[in-house]
């Protein structure tokens, strides 16, 4: 099963609104082979052409976070960088 039908499902099964900019962000992020800060995915979604802020970038990390759908990792105690977790495709 893919990143955006595991999140569609998600929010169907969990009443939350299936937002376009969140599954953006998510699968963005999962092209990335690495941890990845959120300065760093932002400038790379505005070089793709998505218009997007830095806070929604940041809200939308947070909330795959809390889902269980990224991984957060502190860096010097104070940088934060996200990756998507490792999911069972199987499901």
């Amino acid at each position: 099963m893919s990143l955006s039908d595991l999140l569609l499902r998600y929010c169907s099964q969990n009443n939350i609104r299936y937002a376009g900019k969140r599954i953006v962000v998510a699968l963005h992020l999962d092209q990335h082979n690495d941890y990845t800060d959120g300065d760093t995915l932002w400038r790379s979604l505005r070089t793709s052409g998505v218009k997007i802020s830095p806070a929604t970038v940041y809200e939308a990390l947070n909330w795959l976070e809390n889902a269980g759908f990224a991984e957060r990792r502190v860096l010097d105690g104070r940088k934060s960088v996200f990756r998507v977790r490792i999911l069972n495709k199987k499901e």
